[in-house]
C-alpha cells in the first residue's frame, strides 16, 4: 500500500470523507482501519499530517461527543504507535484528553493505550507521562480525571526518575484523600498496585496513614474492601513488629465490618493472609475473627470461610493440627447441621483434606459420625461433595471395622437418585479397591459396580468404563481373565438393551491391557465377533472399532486374522448401515 502514495488517490482525504460520514458503521469502521491509512502514508506524513488532523476532529463538534468515536480512537492510538517511527510522544497528549472524558469505557481504554504506549516506551514517563498524571490529578472541573490519575500511578511510579516518586506519592494522598467518593475509590483499587511497586521505607512514611484512614471509609464498602487487598501486598512487605502495628488490626476490624462483603474478602482470602502474615501472627492474631466468620450471619461468608480450610492446609506452612483441634474442629458440629445447604457442602468439601491432616485416631474420634451423617444429607450436592473424598478418608481411617459403616453408606450411594453421586462413587471405587484388596472389593464393591455398567446415566456408564481398567491393573491379570471376564461376557449375553451391549464393547479395551495375546484370543475376540453378527448396527460398527482398537494396540497373531476376524470384516463390507460399511473398511486395511 505504501507503494501507492505517488497515484491520484488520496489516502488521507479518504479517511476525512469516511469518518464524516453520517453513518456510524462506516464512520467506526473508518477509524478502525486507521492502521491502513497510516501504512500507506508512512510515518512521516502519519507524524506531520494523520495525527494532528485526528487530534483536532477528537475535539471539535460533532466527532466531540461521539461516544463511540472516541472509544474507537482510545484504542486506536496505540495501535498507530507502530507506524510513527518512535514519535510515540505525539500519542500522550491525545490520549491525556480522551482519560479526561465523561465515559468510562472511553477513559478506561485511552488508559489502556497510554499503558501499552509507556510499556513499549518506557522512556517518556519522566518527561511525558509524569506532567499528564499531575494535570489529571490536579483537574478540578470534573472528577472522572482524577479517577484516570489514579489508574495511572502504578506504572508511571514504576518507570519514573527517584526524584519524581516522592511527587507521585504526594498525588496518590492527596487522591485518597478527595472529597468525590468515586475518586476515593478509584485511588482505593489503585493501592494494592501502588504499594506493591514502592519501596517499604516510603510505604512507612507516607502511605500507610492513608492506608488506615481509608480502611476505617465510612461510607463506601468498596474502599474498605480494596483495603483488605492492599494489606496482602504490605503484610509481605513487612515484618511481625510492623504488621502488629500497621495492618493486624485493619483485618480484625474487617473481619467485624458492619459490611457482609468486607467480611467475605476476608473470609474468601484467609489462606492468602495467613501466607502474608506468617505462621506465628496467624495463631496469634487471626485465628479468633476467622472463628467469627464460620459463625457469621451471612451464610455465603460461613460458606466461604470453611471453603479457604483447605487452601489454609496447602500452605507452604500450613495451618498445624493443634489449630485445627483447637479452632476449627469445635465448630464443625455446628457448621454440619447449618440451615444453609451450601455450608454443609463446603464443610463435607474440605472434610477429606481435614482428615489427612489430623490422622487417623482424631478423625475416628471427631469427625467419622459427621462424616457419616453428611453422606445421608438430603442435599444432593453435600452427598456429592463427601463422597468425592471417600477414597481419601478410608485410607486416613485404614482397614478396620470403622470403615465398613463408611462402605455401607458408599453402597447405598451408589444408587442415589442424582446421577453426579453415583458418578463420584465409581470414579472413587478403584482407590478403596487399592485399598482394600480383592477380597473386600468382591464382597462389597463389585456387584454395585459392574451394575454401573448398566447405568441410564452415559456419564456414569462411562465412567465405570474408565475406571475398570485402574481395578484391572491392581488386581492383575489371572483375576481379570478368570474372575471379572465371566461377568463381562455374562453382562453382554444377558442384557436386553444394546446399550448395555455397546458398554461391553467399550469396557474390553480396557481390562485387555492386562492379558497376554493367548488370552485375547481365547477370552475376548470370539465375543468380538459375536458381536459383528448383532441385530442392532450400533453394536456392530462398535464391534469393528473395537477390533480395530486391538490390532493397533496388541498382537492378535496373522492366523486369528486371517481366519477369524477378517471373513467377518468382509461379511460387514456389503452391511445393509453405511456406519458399520464404514468401519468394517477402516478394520480390514489393518488386516
Amino acid at each position: 500500500m505504501a507503494g501507492n502514495t505517488g497515484t491520484d488517490f488520496n489516502y488521507l482525504e479518504f479517511f476525512k470523507e469516511e469518518i464524516r460520514n453520517e453513518n456510524a458503521t462506516i464512520k467506526i469502521g473508518a477509524v478502525n482501519n486507521l492502521h491502513l491509512i497510516a501504512s500507506a502514508l508512512g510515518p512521516n506524513r502519519t507524524v506531520a499530517e494523520l495525527i494532528p488532523y485526528v487530534v483536532q476532529v477528537v475535539q471539535e463538534e460533532p466527532l466531540c461527543n461521539d461516544d463511540e468515536f472516541l472509544y474507537s480512537m482510545a484504542r486506536q492510538y496505540a495501535v498507530l504507535s507502530d507506524y510513527i517511527n518512535g514519535h510515540d510522544d505525539l500519542l500522550i497528549a491525545p490520549l491525556e484528553h480522551l482519560a479526561a472524558q465523561e465515559e468510562t469505557v472511553i477513559r478506561d481504554q485511552a488508559i489502556q493505550s497510554l499503558c501499552k504506549v509507556i510499556e513499549k516506551r518506557p522512556a517518556l514517563a519522566p518527561e511525558h507521562l509524569v506532567p499528564t498524571l499531575h494535570r489529571l490529578a490536579t483537574k478540578t472541573d470534573f472528577f472522572t480525571a482524577r479517577v484516570s490519575a489514579c489508574a495511572l500511578l502504578p506504572l508511571a511510579y514504576r518507570h519514573v526518575k527517584d526524584d519524581q516518586k516522592m511527587g507521585l506519592r504526594r498525588a496518590f494522598t492527596m487522591l485518597c484523600a478527595d472529597e468525590t467518593p468515586m475518586v476515593r475509590r478509584a485511588a482505593a483499587h489503585k493501592m494494592r498496585d501502588f504499594v506493591s511497586v514502592c519501596a517499604k521505607q516510603d510505604l512507612l512514611t507516607d502511605l500507610i496513614g492513608v492506608y488506615k484512614q481509608l480502611s476505617q471509609e465510612d461510607t463506601q464498602d468498596t474502599i474498605r474492601v480494596a483495603c483488605v487487598h492492599a494489606t496482602l501486598v504490605i503484610a509481605k512487605m513487612l515484618n511481625a513488629d510492623e504488621n502488629r502495628q500497621h495492618t493486624v488490626a485493619v483485618i480484625k476490624d474487617a473481619a467485624e465490618d458492619r459490611s457482609w462483603r468486607v467480611r467475605l474478602t476476608v473470609a474468601k482470602n484467609f489462606d492468602q493472609l495467613c501466607q502474608a502474615f506468617g505462621p506465628e501472627l496467624t495463631a496469634q492474631k487471626l485465628m479468633q475473627p476467622f472463628i467469627q466468620l464460620m459463625k457469621d450471619n451471612e451464610q455465603e461468608v460461613r460458606k466461604e470461610a470453611v471453603r479457604v480450610i483447605e487452601a489454609c492446609l496447602n500452605l507452604p506452612e500450613p495451618l498445624t493440627s493443634e489449630q485445627l483441634q483447637q479452632h476449627i474442629l469445635p465448630q464443625f458440629q455446628g457448621l454440619g447441621l447449618d440451615p444453609a445447604q451450601s455450608v454443609r457442602a463446603a464443610l463435607a468439601q474440605v472434610l477429606g483434606p481435614v482428615a489427612k491432616a489430623l490422622g487417623r485416631d482424631v478423625t475416628q474420634r471427631q469427625l467419622l459420625s459427621l462424616i457419616s451423617d453428611l453422606m445421608k444429607d438430603e442435599f444432593h450436592d453435600v452427598r456429592l461433595n463427601i463422597v468425592s473424598h471417600a477414597g481419601l478418608i478410608c485410607e486416613v481411617l485404614s482397614v478396620d471395622g470403622l470403615v465398613h459403616s463408611l462402605l455401607h453408606t458408599v453402597q447405598n450411594l451408589i444408587m442415589d437418585n442424582h446421577w453426579r453421586i453415583r458418578q463420584s462413587v465409581v470414579e472413587q471405587v478403584p482407590k478403596l479397591s487399592k485399598l482394600f484388596g480383592m477380597e473386600m472389593f468382591q464382597s462389597k464393591l463389585e456387584t454395585i459396580f459392574l451394575s454401573s455398567l448398566r447405568d441410564s446415566v452415559h456419564s456414569v456408564r462411562q465412567a465405570a468404563i474408565q475406571h475398570l481398567k485402574e481395578i484391572a491393573d491392581t488386581f492383575g491379570s489371572q483375576w481379570t481373565v478368570e474372575h471379572l471376564l465371566p461377568k463381562l461376557v455374562e453382562q453382554y449375553s444377558g442384557s436386553v438393551g444394546y446399550a448395555n451391549r455397546v458398554t461391553t464393547l467399550h469396557v474390553l479395551p480396557q481390562v485387555s491391557g492386562v492379558m497376554t495375546p493367548d488370552q485375547l484370543v481365547q477370552y475376548i475376540v470370539p465375543l468380538l465377533i459375536k458381536a459383528t453378527k448383532d441385530t442392532v448396527p450400533n453394536v456392530r460398527f462398535c464391534a469393528c472399532r473395537t477390533i480395530m482398537w486391538m490390532m493397533e494396540h496388541h498382537s492378535l497373531g496373522s492366523q486369528t486374522i486371517t481366519t477369524t476376524i477378517k471373513p467377518c470384516l468382509l461379511e460387514l463390507e456389503h452391511d445393509p448401515d453405511i456406519d458399520v460399511q464404514y468401519y468394517a473398511q477402516r478394520a480390514l486395511l489393518l488386516c
